[in-house]
């Protein structure tokens, strides 16, 4: 029997975009309904009169909204899910729409930025590019610039408005500074950061001893899906770790 925590983990990696991160809220909510985790009642503690805060009564769905959105007050989630038509409210409980249990059968287009460094990553990049582009996905690369426009003003309105940004990180991929700002861009607009390490990429090597520590922090092994075997195989592995952070199996 799947237990929450695994359930967890098959969820796709969270968003910035505030309207599908509340499509993507109301999908996760049927999800776990038709899972058995929690009923299509939501059940809070409430009182806007006194101002008390908006606390789901069930365990599960308590746990959700702590440890996948880190919050426990759901007065704003709630309040969005409703205005999106995702809940209904009657009698002090909220009640998931038909319109939530639509978005499970649905893939949410999100938009994908691809950093990477053409010298150590330009077949990697292609790769991506066609995989996330036959799960539905909108990913983008910068080979797709128009030639002779204003392409570093275009990049960063390119990562202002994607959900996610997959970074190739290669063996001297940092050596590039033009990837290292787009990476600071990510960080300056709070988007999700899928790092993937390819071609022996180390972060602990003494040459990046001056790398900005907040970048550091964003593409650090934890969070980073990792080559570890540099082999087709290898590489294929690491397309499916990275489509599971979108809720995608293969």
């Amino acid at each position: 029997m799947q237990t929450l925590n695994d359930f967890l983990k098959t969820l796709p990696a969270t968003t910035s975009n505030p309207r599908k991160r509340i499509q993507l809220i109301a999908k996760e909510l049927a999800l776990g309904v038709t899972n058995g985790f929690w009923d299509d009642n939501i059940v809070t503690d409430d009182d806007d009169v006194d101002g008390e805060s908006v606390i789901p009564h069930n365990k599960n769905l308590k746990s959700y909204f702590r440890e996948r959105w880190d919050i426990e007050d759901i007065r704003r989630e709630r309040k969005l899910l409703n205005s999106y038509g995702f809940l209904t409210r009657n009698n002090y409980r909220d009640r998931l729409t038909q319109s939530a249990f639509e978005l499970i059968d649905e893939t949410e287009p999100f938009n994908v930025f691809v950093s990477y460094k053409r010298s150590e990553s330009s077949a990697l990049a292609l790769l991506v590019l066609a995989r996330l582009k036959e799960y539905g996905l909108v990913p983008f690369v910068d080979m797709a610039l128009e030639a002779g426009g204003n392409w570093h003003a275009d990049l960063e309105e390119r990562i202002k408005a994607c959900d996610y940004f997959i970074l190739l990180l290669g063996e001297d991929t940092l050596s590039s500074p033009m990837t290292v700002k787009e990476i600071q861009w990510s960080l300056q607009y709070r988007r999700t950061i899928i790092p993937l390490w390819h071609s022996g990429f180390d972060l602990t090597d003494k040459k990046w001893a001056e790398i900005d520590q907040e970048v550091k922090e964003a593409i650090q092994q934890t969070n980073a899906i990792r080559v570890t075997d540099e082999s087709a195989s290898g590489y294929n592995s690491a397309i499916v770790e990275l489509l599971n952070r979108f809720g995608i199996t293969p």
